[in-house]
């Protein structure tokens, strides 16, 4: 008689991920995106009393990372920057947009932070709640 084995990871959520510029006269230009600059910043936080590991993976046009995993501790908090995505080792020549993917086997706070801007700064941001979707039933 076979067993099912209840998947480690029963909470995930994914993410848009968005670092790249959009330069008119430059190799950087796209049709995607106005001129500017564009960032993503991602917070995880872990609101429970017990640490536990979890585990993230980039998903985009240019291909899909290897799962990596990462340990969070209570109401321990977790940050991912365009600076982070060289740990994915995807190769992108001017830029990168796709998803963060995250899985955990506890529910989690996951905010994304969007900015754009130009040389001037900052001239958006947007703060979205991301939501989980349940893998285990």
């Amino acid at each position: 008689m076979a067993t099912s084995r209840k998947p480690k990871f029963c909470f995930q959520y994914a993410a848009k991920f968005i670092c790249t510029s959009n330069i008119p006269g430059t190799s950087q230009t796209t049709d995607a995106f106005q001129p500017g600059n564009y960032q993503t910043a991602l917070n995880i936080h872990n609101p429970h009393e017990t640490k536990f590991e979890l585990r993230m993976k980039i998903a985009s046009p240019i291909g899909i990372s290897k799962w990596i995993g990462a340990g969070i501790g209570p109401d321990g908090v977790l940050r991912l920057t365009c600076k982070e995505l060289k740990k994915f080792r995807l190769r992108s020549t001017h830029g990168f947009e796709g998803f963060l993917v995250i899985e955990s086997p506890c529910s989690l706070d996951v905010m994304a932070v969007y900015t754009a801007g130009n040389k001037g700064g900052v001239e958006a941001m947007d703060v979205e709640y991301v939501k989980e979707r349940i893998l285990c039933a």
